[in-house]
C-alpha cells in the first residue's frame, strides 16, 4: 500500500514532501529537542513509535536528512540536528505590578517584554536543583534551580555557589578578610561563616521555581 505523503505545513515556499510516518518523528524529534536541548536515539525513536527494528528508525532518519529536514553526525548517538532549529523563547510580557493586598495594577497594551536570555544563553551557565531545607532561611525552596554562572572569581557581596575546607556546598555572600573568607546567609539572620581556604564554583545568577 503505498503511503500517502504530505507537505511540511509551516506556509514557507518549496517544502520537501514527506510521508505521514516521516512527519509524525519530525514532529517527535522537534519536541525533544526543544524540550531537553539534543536529540533523542535511535533507540527512543524506535521505542517511541514502536518501531522493533533500529534499520526501519534509520530509514526514515535518512529520508528527513536526505529532504534537508535534519542532520546528523555519522556513528555519534544523539546527534540529530533540525535544519530549521526552533529559536528558544525566553521573554515575557510584563502585563503589570502586584502588591500584596492591593488590586493588580495592569499595564496597557503593548506590553513590555522581559527578555531573561541571559539567564540561559551563555555557556558558562548551568543549574543545580536544591534538595532538602538548607536554603530555606534564604528563601530558597526545595525543588528550586540555582542558575549557576561558572567562574572562579568573585567580589564582596556576590552570592556564590562554594564548597569549603570540610568538602561541604555553601550558597552565601562572599567577602575576602585579611587572611580569611567570610559567608554571610542572604537574610542575614545567622551568624557568618569564617574559613580560611574554600573553592568558588561560580556565582548565583537566577532562582527557577515552578509551582
Amino acid at each position: 500500500m503505498a503511503k500517502k505523503a504530505v507537505a511540511m505545513s509551516d506556509n514557507k515556499p518549496k517544502q520537501p514532501v514527506v510521508t505521514a510516518r516521516q512527519r509524525e518523528i519530525y514532529e517527535y524529534l522537534r519536541e525533544v529537542i526543544v524540550s531537553r536541548g539534543y536529540g533523542p536515539s535511535v533507540r527512543e525513536i524506535g521505542l517511541h513509535f514502536g518501531i522493533t527494528s533500529p534499520n526501519g528508525v534509520t530509514c526514515h532518519l535518512q529520508a528527513l536528512e536526505k529532504k534537508g529536514l535534519i542532520s546528523r553526525e555519522a556513528s555519534v548517538s544523539r546527534s540529530i540536528q533540525l535544519t530549521d532549529a526552533p529559536q528558544p523563547q525566553a521573554a515575557l510580557p510584563l502585563i503589570g505590578q502586584l502588591v500584596i493586598g492591593q488590586p493588580v495594577e495592569l499595564l496597557p497594551e503593548p506590553y513590555t517584554r522581559l527578555e531573561f536570555a541571559s539567564l540561559f544563553a551563555s555557556p558558562a551557565h548551568s543549574c543545580l536543583r536544591v534538595v532538602g531545607h538548607g536554603l530555606q532561611d534564604d528563601s530558597i525552596a526545595e525543588g528550586d534551580y540555582l542558575v549557576i554562572r561558572r567562574q572562579s572569581d568573585c567580589r564582596d557581596g556576590d552570592l556564590v555557589l562554594a564548597i569549603d575546607a570540610d568538602g561541604h556546598s555553601i550558597v552565601k555572600r562572599y567577602y575576602r578578610e585579611a587572611r580569611r573568607i567570610r559567608f554571610e546567609a542572604i537574610n542575614r539572620s545567622k551568624p557568618p561563616t569564617f574559613t580560611a581556604k574554600t573553592t568558588i564554583i561560580g556565582l548565583v545568577v537566577g532562582v527557577i521555581r515552578q509551582f
